[in-house]
């Protein structure tokens, strides 16, 4: 008898400590440290409107201005789920172009194409994102008063999973 209450116990300890170390290991996963290990793209890149008129920045509008953009919005700390190598894809319409964004450990590469199987689409004009471009607190305000939109295509738990909500979030004020 006392042998059976002695192996109960020691299977209940083992579930124990797996469930432990199951819950470290997601919180490890998931937390925003290891989220932002990645480069910060912002930081390295140089804002591309910088030196030009807002007629100039217009006219040469390309990726290096969709790429800032992104990464002022943090698209670097997106990341892909864990154990799983589906990238973070954004689609983004500027104006009458589209950009497609994909993320690998926090380095943003930009294109113009669309993308299949995008995680979220951003829709903008030019004049915004210049406006985005040349002052990062404005950036909120354009997707709060609609300037810009964020339409979310995956689902909630994959955009949970890649670090999508947090930045919809600040963006938009809105929890999801």
């Amino acid at each position: 008898m006392k042998k059976k209450n002695f192996a109960k116990f020691i299977i209940i300890f083992l579930i124990f400590v797996v469930l432990i170390g199951s819950g470290l290991a997601a919180y490890f996963l998931f937390s925003e440290k290891n989220v932002s290990r990645g480069r910060d793209t912002q930081s390295e890149i140089i804002n591309p409107a910088r030196d030009l008129s807002d007629e100039k920045a217009l006219e040469q509008f390309d990726e290096n201005f969709v790429l800032y953009l992104l990464a002022s919005i943090g698209a670097s700390r997106l990341h892909n789920p864990p154990l799983s190598s589906n990238t973070p894809k954004i689609e983004m319409f500027v104006s009458n172009d589209i950009y497609n964004a994909e993320i690998n450990t926090g380095t943003i590469s930009v294109r113009k194409s669309e993308i299949a199987k995008a995680d979220i689409i951003i829709r903008t004009t030019k004049e915004e994102a210049i406006k985005m471009i040349r002052d990062k607190n404005y950036i909120a305000q354009s997707f709060r008063e609609g300037e810009s939109s964020i339409e979310l295509v995956e689902s909630k738990t994959t955009l949970l999973a890649k670090g999508y909500l947090k930045i919809y979030n600040e963006l938009t004020g809105e929890k999801k």
